[in-house]
């Protein structure tokens, strides 16, 4: 039998939409359960502009990235008040920064916006890439029904 060396750390992505608002909600219970760092991870690039597009500062992507991410920070070490939070910015493309993060983690956790079908064919879905690519456990959460 495998033995599991723990490292006391469960990774949540987040990105200010409601179905990372329950992935958080879930990690952070899970990290209660676990007596492990709750690590809140936002990762920001700039959006596809094509040719011609406007082109904000580079700076304002970033500094929208650190308030949403300082405001979830807050929230949660509000919320939890008993778990030791980390949070972490970084910039480029969402699954393989989370991977990268959660192979120093025992979890990672991230919400799922149900973007199916064509929308989810034509803009990806982050969730399926870290299913797919992945190799160490991950939780995906779906948020309730409305």
């Amino acid at each position: 039998m495998a033995e599991f060396n723990s490292k006391g750390r469960v990774v949540v992505g987040i990105d200010g939409s409601p179905a990372s608002d329950v992935a958080l909600e879930w990690a952070a219970n899970e990290a209660m359960i676990r007596h492990a760092v709750l690590e809140i991870v936002y990762v920001w690039s700039l959006p596809n502009m094509g040719y011609g597009g406007f082109v904000a500062q580079l700076d304002d992507f970033e500094k929208d990235a650190k308030v949403l991410l300082d405001d979830v920070e807050a929230g949660a070490k509000k919320r939890y008040p008993t778990l030791t939070i980390e949070a972490f910015l970084l910039q480029g493309p969402p699954a393989p920064a989370l991977i990268e993060r959660g192979k120093l983690a025992d979890l990672l956790v991230v919400g799922s916006r149900g973007h199916g079908g064509f929308t989810g064919l034509m803009l990806g879905s982050v969730s399926q890439q870290l299913v797919h690519h992945a190799v160490f456990p991950i939780v995906v959460i779906h948020p309730p029904q409305q």
